[in-house]
């Protein structure tokens, strides 16, 4: 009867760990395509791009559910996240290409 109790407790908690993914993935795949077709990227740069990009959806979902209860700790992990972000998109595809796609969202 325990062990109906401990399986039951660990599914509910992993449950939501996959569902994140999925969602990280799909976004990541949908934003790197358009970049992808809009710059003109390689295939090692669409990679590191979509790197990138999983780990940008990933992680705040994580930190979300991680420090549901404690808003300023949730606020503090998700700035240094922000922060990062823009620096490793820079390093990936370069400023000349950054600047572009920011037109490119800008007109969109």
């Amino acid at each position: 009867m325990s062990k109906k109790y401990i399986l039951i407790f660990a599914l509910t908690f992993s449950a939501p760990a996959v569902f994140v993914q999925n969602i990280a993935a799909e976004k990541a795949d949908k934003i790197t395509d358009e970049m992808a077709q809009v710059l003109s990227l390689s295939k090692e740069e669409k990679a590191k791009f979509y790197a990138i990009q999983h780990c940008r959806f990933q992680t705040p979902m994580e930190i979300r559910i991680q420090y549901a209860g404690d808003i300023d700790a949730k606020k503090a992990a998700l700035h240094k996240i922000y922060d990062k972000l823009h620096g490793k998109l820079l390093e990936a595809i370069g400023s000349d290409r950054m600047k572009a796609w920011g037109n490119f969202k800008r007109n969109y």
